[in-house]
């Protein structure tokens, strides 16, 4: 794929003038660039240009581009995993994530915390949830969630400081409205047991505006930046 700086970059401005216009809290929210459609020239090709936030979807292709840009010269950047995690993929990201956002059983949760206490960290995680409810989407569902919730929370190295979700593809504006005010309202109802509760990860290039409505802070955007 062929970077064109100045797109981006307008591309950029756009979402942060949207972010301005649309977002009850415009200075919480962050726009974290998908990289899965990236190759190690395209990655640094964008990181040469300034930005330095990213998700990957994918955890060996995490690991060799934490290895690729390790030095001193990219110690800024900031990488989160975005992408379904299977329980023997943990290991290529634990040492160096900045925030697992697909934490999406509990079962995963409690592995993930056995690998950090293993490698002496403190892992920032958010819960996926399955708002919609979607067969083909993990996550926990809302009223599961709440069931259990504490024992989300009760993670010794793992630390859930906000919830993550995916609209279905097709869903109208009032449907995702929807989902996203319940995402808004499960974290308002758990920022108040858990100060530290601050983020909801909502809205990619197609929905992203709906999202800001609904409070999202981080916005998962991938072609909507590139095109």
């Amino acid at each position: 794929m062929e970077l064109n700086s100045d797109r981006i970059s307008q591309n950029y401005q756009s979402i942060l003038e949207d972010i301005k216009k649309y977002s009850p809290y415009p200075e919480e929210v962050k726009i974290l660039f998908v990289s899965k459609y990236l190759g190690i020239e395209e990655q640094e090709a964008l990181i040469n240009m300034g930005y330095s936030y990213f998700g990957e979807n994918r955890a060996q292709v995490y690991r060799d581009k934490l290895e690729r840009f390790s030095s001193e010269k990219y110690e800024n950047l900031v990488w989160d995993f975005i992408g379904r995690l299977q329980k023997n993929k943990i290991k290529y990201i634990i040492n160096s994530v900045n925030l697992i956002h697909s934490i999406d059983s509990y079962e995963l949760l409690d592995e993930i915390n056995k690998k950090a206490i293993e490698n002496d960290r403190i892992i920032n995680g958010l819960i996926q949830v399955n708002v919609s409810k979607e067969e083909s989407k993990t996550g926990v569902y809302i009223e599961d969630f709440k069931k259990d919730s504490e024992k989300y929370f009760s993670m010794s190295n793992v630390k859930i400081i906000g919830f993550m979700t995916m609209a279905p593809f097709e869903a109208s504006e009032s449907e995702i409205n929807n989902y996203f005010l319940n995402m808004r309202k499960l974290k308002e109802e758990y920022q108040k047991q858990h100060d530290y509760v601050t983020e909801i990860s909502m809205g990619m290039s197609n929905d992203y505006i709906e999202a800001l409505k609904n409070g999202a802070t981080i916005l998962r955007i991938g072609s909507k930046l590139y095109w």
